[in-house]
C-alpha cells in the first residue's frame, strides 16, 4: 500500500547523516538516522541490507550493542548457546516478564548484579518478550550494561562524558518541581523511560479503581503508540477500554461516561497529542473525570512541561524526560507527579512505586548535567517554531500544517503556556508534493524521537504504525484518527532558524 521506492541507496557524503549513525554521535544516543523513504520502509521490512547498517536506535525497540555483548557472555557463562537472553532492568521485571510469558521453557538469570530471562531460539515467545519489554521500559540501561562489560573485563572504555556529581535525584525534582505546579518532592517518582512511567501509574490506579468495580479506561485522543498498547494488552480482565479519537466532541465523551457511569477507572490524553499537536479544553475534561469519579492522566510530553502547566487538571502527570530534558539525546527516563488534589493521593504513590522502574545512577547523573540548562535549550527552540511554522503555511507544497498556535485549538493551548513564546518544537505536516522526493532530499537529521537540541524530521506513520499502511482496515483506522499516513512530524532544535527553513525550502522544491 505504500508508494514505491527508489533502490537502497545512500545519499552522498556531507549532505545527510549516513544510514545508521547514531543521533547524536554518542553510544547512548536514543535515535538513528534513516536519511531515505528506502531506508525507513527496509528498517519497518527487516531488510538485511538496512539493518546490517543500523548501530543502534531508541532503546526500546531496539537493543543495546553492549547488551548484546552481554548476551553473548551469558550464552557462554551459563553454558547456553542455542537460546536467546533478554536483560532486564531489575530482578522484578524478570520475573514479570517469565509470568507474562507463562512459557515453562524461560529461565530466570543473574549475574553481578544484572537479570535476564533465557528463553529458547523460538520466534514466538522472543516476540512476545521483546514487545512487553518495550512496552513497559523494562530492557537493560545501556550505561548499566557498559558498567557490567567493564567490570568483568569484557570491555574496558576510555570516553567520558559530562555527568552531575551531586545528589542528581534531589537535584532533578527541584528542577522539575515549578514546572509540575511546585508538588512535595516525594509526590515525584522518577522512572527508567516514560513508558515505565505510564505503566507504574496505570497499574496503581487499576489497582486503587478495581476496588470500586472500576477496570476501563477511556483513550482521548489518539495516542502514543506503545501508550495504546499497554492499554490495549496489558488491561485487567473485564476491562472494556473506548477509544475516542476526536479531543474536541467532549460532549460524546461525557455521554460515553454517562452510559457507563460506574466502569471508568481512569481518562488518559496526551496535551498536546502526539502527532498532530492538538490541544484539548483541560477544564472540561477535568470536570468531566471528577463527575464519575475517573482519574485524569495527562502526558505533556510533546511540547514539554518548561512550557505548557497542566498540573491544575490533572491527577497524574506523567512525561518522558528524554525529550526535551535529556536535550542532548543521549539519556532515557521518565517522571511521575501525583498532584496533592489527587484522590488516595497517598496509596497511589505507594502502589507506584511497586511498579516503577528506578533510573540507573549513571544516567540518572547524566540526565541531572542536562537538567540544569534545559530551560535555555526550550527558549532557543520556542524562538525558532513559531518562524518555521508560518514558512511551512504558507508553502505551495505544504498541505495542513499542525502545531501549538494551529487554528483549531490554539485557544486552548494559550490557556496552558506558561507565556506567549513557549510553542515547544513540535510542527507536523501533510505534503501536497511527493514525499521521498521531499524527505530523501531533506538535509536535517532524520530519524525517530523528538525534543533534541538537533532539529530531527521523521515520517511518523511509516515509523510508529508501519503495518497499518499494508491493509485496507489500517488505512481506514488513520482515516478515523484524522492522521494522514503520509504525515512528516519535525521537531525544532537549537540550530539557526535560516538554515533550518533553507533546508526544508530547499526539500520541498524536490517534492
Amino acid at each position: 500500500m505504500h508508494p514505491k521506492v527508489p533502490p537502497l541507496i545512500l545519499m552522498p557524503a556531507g549532505q545527510h547523516i549516513p544510514l545508521g549513525q547514531r543521533i547524536p554521535n554518542s553510544i547512548h544516543a536514543v535515535s538513528v538516522s534513516l536519511p531515505t523513504m528506502a531506508d525507513v520502509i527496509g528498517y519497518e521490512e527487516k531488510r538485511p541490507e538496512v539493518l546490517d547498517k543500523i548501530q543502534s536506535g531508541y532503546p526500546r525497540f531496539v537493543t543495546h550493542p553492549f547488551l548484546l555483548k552481554i548476551e553473548t557472555y551469558w550464552k557462554s557463562l551459563f553454558d547456553s548457546p542455542n537460546s536467546r537472553i533478554w536483560l532486564t532492568s531489575s530482578e522484578k521485571i524478570a520475573r514479570s516478564l517469565q509470568t507474562h510469558l507463562g512459557d515453562e521453557r524461560s529461565k530466570y538469570l543473574s549475574h553481578g548484579g544484572i537479570s535476564g530471562v533465557r528463553l529458547p531460539e523460538d520466534e514466538t515467545p522472543n516476540q512476545k518478550a521483546k514487545l512487553y519489554l518495550q512496552h513497559i521500559g523494562g530492557l537493560l540501561s545501556s550505561r548499566q550494561a557498559e558498567d557490567y562489560l567493564a567490570s568483568n573485563g569484557i570491555e574496558q572504555f576510555s570516553e567520558k562524558e559530562e555527568r552531575y556529581q551531586g545528589d542528581s535525584e534531589v537535584l532533578i525534582k527541584s528542577i522539575l518541581a515549578p514546572d509540575l505546579g511546585n508538588p512535595s518532592p516525594d509526590s515525584i517518582l522518577l522512572a527508567n523511560s516514560g513508558m515505565n512511567a505510564f505503566f507504574a501509574a496505570y497499574q496503581a490506579i487499576n489497582k486503587i479503581q478495581s476496588a470500586y468495580g472500576k477496570k476501563s479506561w477511556i483513550k482521548l485522543g489518539w495516542l502514543y503508540t506503545d501508550t495504546m498498547r499497554i492499554l490495549d494488552k496489558l488491561r485487567p480482565e473485564g476491562a472494556d477500554n473506548v477509544n475516542h479519537y476526536d479531543i474536541f466532541d467532549l460532549d460524546a465523551l461525557e455521554a460515553t461516561l454517562a452510559q457507563r457511569p460506574n466502569d471508568f477507572a481512569g481518562i488518559i490524553t496526551e496535551t498536546p497529542t502526539n502527532p498532530l499537536v492538538q490541544t484539548i479544553d483541560l477544564k472540561r475534561v477535568r470536570e468531566i473525570a471528577d463527575r464519575y469519579g475517573a482519574f485524569l492522566i495527562i502526558d505533556p510530553t510533546m511540547n514539554s512541561i518548561a512550557n505548557i502547566d497542566v498540573s491544575p487538571y490533572a491527577d497524574v502527570i506523567v512525561t518522558s524526560l528524554t525529550k526535551y530534558v535529556g536535550y542532548e539525546g543521549d539519556t532515557i527516563a521518565g517522571s511521575i507527579c501525583v498532584a496533592e488534589r489527587c484522590p488516595e493521593k497517598e496509596t497511589l504513590i505507594s502502589e507506584t512505586q511497586n511498579h516503577l522502574e528506578p533510573v540507573y545512577q549513571g544516567d540518572l547523573d547524566r540526565l541531572a548535567h542536562l537538567a540544569q540548562d534545559y530551560h535555555q535549550c526550550i527558549s532557543t527552540i520556542n524562538s525558532s517554531t513559531e518562524a518555521v511554522a508560518q514558512f511551512l503555511s504558507s508553502h505551495g507544497k505544504v498541505d495542513h500544517v499542525y502545531w501549538a498556535l494551529q487554528d483549531n485549538s490554539k485557544n486552548n493551548y494559550r490557556k496552558l503556556a506558561r507565556n506567549s513564546t513557549a510553542v515547544g518544537s513540535m510542527i507536523s505536516f501533510d505534503l501536497k508534493g511527493n514525499l521521498a522526493g521531499f524527505y530523501d532530499n531533506l538535509a536535517l537529521a532524520k530519524g525517530p524521537s523528538f525534543g533534541m537540541k538537533s532539529t530531527i524530521a521523521c515520517p511518523y506513520i511509516y515509523l510508529a504504525h508501519y503495518d497499518s499502511l499494508q491493509e485496507d482496515s489500517g488505512l481506514a483506522y488513520l482515516s478515523r484518527a484524522g492522521v494522514s499516513p503520509e504525515l512528516i512530524r519535525l521537531s525544532i532544535g537549537t540550530e539557526p532558524t535560516t538554515e533550518i527553513i533553507e533546508a526544508l525550502e530547499n526539500a520541498l522544491g524536490k517534492a
